[in-house]
């Protein structure tokens, strides 16, 4: 049971030095002291990236003017598809390299990172070269609606300036991954409030000193992969001994292993983000676009509630990895079952501090017209809460790899929801729809899920 005990003992473990690792319960008491420092470091940076971007609309807003200030997000929204761009491989790398960090094989963790690396170069040197070619063939102005002369003139530049390093970074962001299966997150953590602060000066000295719109744009654009980069440098530099790049780490079978992982992750990604985020497009379709206003702004309130418990969970992912690869399955056990319980107690006391404020909250924030249903809203919070309690055990199954059985158990959540809820919404409207949402996932992927995790524990507890 989760007491306040723990919690102080997870936070004091945040600021001790690192255990010695040559013992079980020194390894045991490291990973959790990585966990729970990894966990505050999102938190902290989730904090930046949430609060920066109030500060840093209306200086935008005001320099770039309402047109130019829409092509910027029209353009980032286009290309955001090109976020599975690495084809899942980032997801692979962290898997495999967290398993081989756990056997201590040094040449197999090169070989990994190498060929990762490799092969996401390659992809980004293509996407590249495909805009490049395609760019004098394609009329931007009427693609992006441009209707201005001012924003005409810049609607390619703009462009060009926002995609390639988005393209770029896609083998650069593989430090994040890298740090996430060496169970050091909160490196990747720390750099981006870095990126924030600085993004947030950048835009103060630009749009003061007049220095030029595409400039801002290019600037904020190019900020991550400016991260990614010096993020790298410090990493690679401090563990030269450990990580090292060359040709003769290159080899098809490591890329072959990597590429179907990576491959099933991004089908999961893929059936996993229809199947948790399609709800405002039936709302829009069997309502109105008015209700899918209302829908979408409580949404993005509700899934704080998970995106929060996430950062508890998901450092276990590699944890999990390198535990299991030592035959230490009962730490992965323990302690799989306490952050669910943890991050089942955060998501119920967030849900009902959400549910009783709203009423209050939502009318002081967007005015006496904005109207919702605490019907719908809770709905909402119970998925939220399911999808907390269930998170820690998907780490389980991601550190192992054992990544279609999630893409099928989803496949046939999809279907089944999607169906009910169009259904059931011209039935009874569209505040049924979280509902369904919750009612199927606890009805069809927790027992799925729990029922693989329990059988995963009992294989590995009879291999010891």
């Amino acid at each position: 049971m989760i007491t306040p005990k723990h919690i102080i003992s997870n936070i004091k473990r945040v600021f001790h030095k690192p255990f010695d690792t040559s013992t079980a319960e020194g390894r045991s008491n490291e990973r959790m002291r990585r966990i729970a420092l990894t966990a505050l470091a999102a938190a902290v940076s989730k904090v930046f990236q949430t609060i920066i971007p109030f500060i840093t609309i209306r200086i935008t807003l005001d320099y770039l003017g309402v047109e130019i200030y829409g092509l910027w997000n029209t353009i980032t929204s286009f290309f955001a598809i090109f976020v599975f761009a690495d084809l899942g491989l980032g997801n692979g790398l962290q898997t495999l390299l967290s398993k081989a960090f756990g056997k201590n094989d040094i040449s197999l963790q090169q070989k990994i990172i190498n060929n990762t690396y490799f092969i996401l170069f390659c992809i980004a040197a293509i996407l590249v070269a495909l805009l490049l070619l395609l760019y004098p063939f394609i009329n931007w102005s009427a693609l992006m609606n441009a209707t201005t002369n001012t924003t005409q003139a810049i609607v390619g530049i703009v462009i060009l300036s926002i995609v390639i390093p988005k393209f770029i970074s896609i083998p650069f962001s593989l430090i994040q991954r890298i740090q996430l299966a060496y169970q050091e997150g909160y490196n990747s953590h720390l750099w981006q409030c870095f990126a924030s602060i600085l993004n947030l000066l950048c835009i103060y000295i630009i749009s003061k000193a007049d220095l030029g719109k595409v400039t801002l744009i290019a600037t904020t654009a190019s900020m991550p992969l400016i991260m990614f980069v010096l993020n790298s440098c410090f990493y690679y530099h401090k563990n030269s001994h450990q990580i090292t790049f060359s040709r003769h780490y290159l080899e098809r079978e490591t890329a072959k292993n990597l590429l179907n992982t990576g491959l099933l992750f991004f089908f999961l990604s893929i059936v996993t983000t229809i199947g948790l985020s399609i709800d405002t497009f039936i709302v829009a379709h069997i309502g109105s676009l008015s209700e899918a206003t209302p829908y979408s702004i409580l949404t993005k309130i509700a899934t704080l509630i998970s995106l929060i418990a996430s950062m508890i969970s998901t450092p276990l992912w590699s944890a999990n990895g390198e535990a299991i690869a030592r035959g230490e399955i009962v730490w992965v056990k323990r302690n799989t079952k306490k952050v669910a319980i943890l991050s089942i107690v955060f998501a119920v006391t967030m849900s009902l501090i959400l549910i009783i404020i709203a009423p209050f909250a939502f009318k002081l924030w967007l005015g006496e017209n904005f109207s919702f249903s605490i019907f719908c809203l809770t709905g909402m919070c119970i998925m939220q809460i399911l999808l907390s309690f269930v998170a820690p055990y998907f780490m389980v199954l991601n550190s192992i790899g054992m990544v279609k059985a999630q893409i099928f158990i989803f496949a046939i959540f999809v279907v089944a929801s999607i169906l009910l809820k169009v259904i059931l919404a011209s039935f009874f409207g569209t505040n049924i729809i979280p509902w369904v949402s919750a009612i199927c996932y606890a009805s069809i992927i927790i027992p799925f899920i729990l029922r693989k995790v329990h059988l995963i524990y009992r294989q590995y507890e009879q291999k010891a």
